[in-house]
């Protein structure tokens, strides 16, 4: 990753190698080091970083990165298409320096996980999640739905309906 920092501008060059797609995992990769470097080190922390949380089987929690202060991305010029994608840029469009070229997409979700490279597979993932669900007690109440009373026992000779 060939990200440059300017901290007098608080902008973050990001080369067109590196922004097809710019993964969020590596933007905090290349932040932390600069935060970590000798000229880094005399500057405001750059990045707060959040995710990964373990939610068992080897799925974790997407991860989000926030630039702090002024700080932003500088894609380099051309006629090519960026992507900032694998995570989330909180107040992304606001963080994004744009000077007409290149166009950059923002691919973010507010539900996203990451699997780990423990060699676990996203099936063995996914039953993990579905067993630890069926061990928890999830309260349901169905007597009424939309501040409706509801009767029945969904069954095909007794179907839910509104009393």
């Amino acid at each position: 990753m060939a990200l440059t920092f300017d901290h007098a501008t608080k902008l973050i060059g990001v080369p067109e190698a590196d922004a097809q797609p710019l993964l969020i995992q590596d933007l905090v990769n290349a932040i932390r080091e600069e935060e970590a470097s000798a000229r880094g080190i005399a500057y405001d922390q750059i990045l707060d970083a959040t995710g990964k949380s373990d939610l068992g089987g080897g799925v974790l929690t997407g991860i989000t990165a926030a630039l702090r202060s002024t700080w932003k991305l500088n894609f380099a010029t051309g006629a090519y298409q960026a992507a900032v994608d694998g995570g989330n840029l909180a107040d992304g469009l606001d963080r994004i320096n744009n000077t007409g070229s290149p166009q950059v997409l923002l691919r973010s979700s507010v539900a996203t996980t990451i699997t780990s490279s423990s060699g676990v597979t996203p099936a063995d993932a996914a039953d993990a999640v579905v067993t630890a669900l069926n061990a928890t007690a999830i309260p349901v109440n169905v007597t009424q739905v939309n501040s409706t009373t509801v009767v029945g026992d969904g069954s095909d000779g007794n179907p839910w309906r509104a009393a």
